[in-house]
């Protein structure tokens, strides 16, 4: 079989993704190619084996994906990365997953080009990242490390600012102007809905134990702070997740207009079920 070079794995945080865009390349350019004869050289039966796996009906085993990287002439890299990219795609265990994660990451640095895409996970590696990136352009040119560390709540260390902006800075987040004042760009960090969501679930959690952390750090007045518990059926949860978006996005377009900032707030939305039970 042809090797398949021309399609980087490292490009893809989705095996059944990387599989369609090389079997649909396959088909291309070899008109000799046909389904059964790759089935024959994996030792598979059946004519809907991958066109299940494709459309997520099962997974693709790792044995297979062994065979399959020996097939396509994947080097060791590659292979490696693809062999983790499978067990990540099944992997139902929310660590293991993050575990893999970093694994597929670590994996893809050794090229430079991921690995300069996926420095922008980091954004959400610390809590107060995001904080310090909407802070800045408030401070006066000049501003020491350690002063900027004593306006977060809880307090920095001047190391952790400093290292801080250095990877803003680095990844685009933020840039200084002629008067050394710090200016917001607007880098987007584009990465699959699922690996976002895997850096995000810390991120929150992290921010949970913050918030824990310093409510009594704010008078009443500084703060606000509110909860419901009620009943809903399915439909009026999505309702209601529809309203937390929305409300959402009221808040960012405030922001937005906003002339003369002097604080930088988290406001965090969470809406989970307590209990189950009854007609649905």
């Amino acid at each position: 079989m042809k090797s398949v070079s021309k399609i980087s794995v490292l490009m893809y945080f989705d095996y059944r993704e990387y599989l369609r865009d090389v079997l649909e390349a396959f088909r291309c350019s070899d008109k000799a190619f046909s389904m059964r004869a790759l089935q024959e050289s994996l030792g598979v039966c059946g004519s809907a084996f991958f066109a299940r796996i494709l459309d997520g009906a099962r997974p693709l085993s790792l044995e297979n994906a062994e065979i399959l990287a020996a097939s396509f002439k994947l080097n060791d890299l590659d292979s490696e990365y693809f062999k983790a990219l499978v067990q990540f795609g099944n992997e139902k265990n929310v660590d293991r997953r993050e575990t893999l994660l970093r694994k597929l990451i670590s994996v893809r640095s050794h090229n430079k080009e991921y690995a300069l895409k996926d420095s922008a996970l980091g954004f959400f590696s610390k809590w107060y990242i995001p904080v310090l990136r909407d802070l800045l352009p408030l401070l006066p040119a000049g501003e020491s490390f350690a002063k900027i560390g004593r306006m977060f709540t809880p307090g920095l260390k001047a190391s952790q600012v400093e290292t801080a902006i250095k990877y803003l800075k680095d990844n685009e987040f933020v840039s200084v102007d002629a008067d050394g004042k710090f200016v917001v760009k607007d880098s987007l960090i584009s990465t699959p809905p699922r690996v976002r969501s895997m850096v995000l679930r810390k991120y929150h959690l992290k921010n949970l134990e913050i918030d824990r952390e310093v409510y009594d750090s704010f008078a009443a007045d500084e703060r606000s702070v509110s909860s419901v518990t009620c009943s809903l059926s399915l439909e009026s949860f999505e309702k209601v997740r529809l309203e937390i978006h929305n409300f959402r996005e009221r808040i960012l377009a405030i922001a937005r207009e906003e002339k003369n900032p002097s604080i930088v707030c988290h406001l965090g939305l969470q809406l989970l079920p307590r209990a189950k039970g009854g007609r649905k």
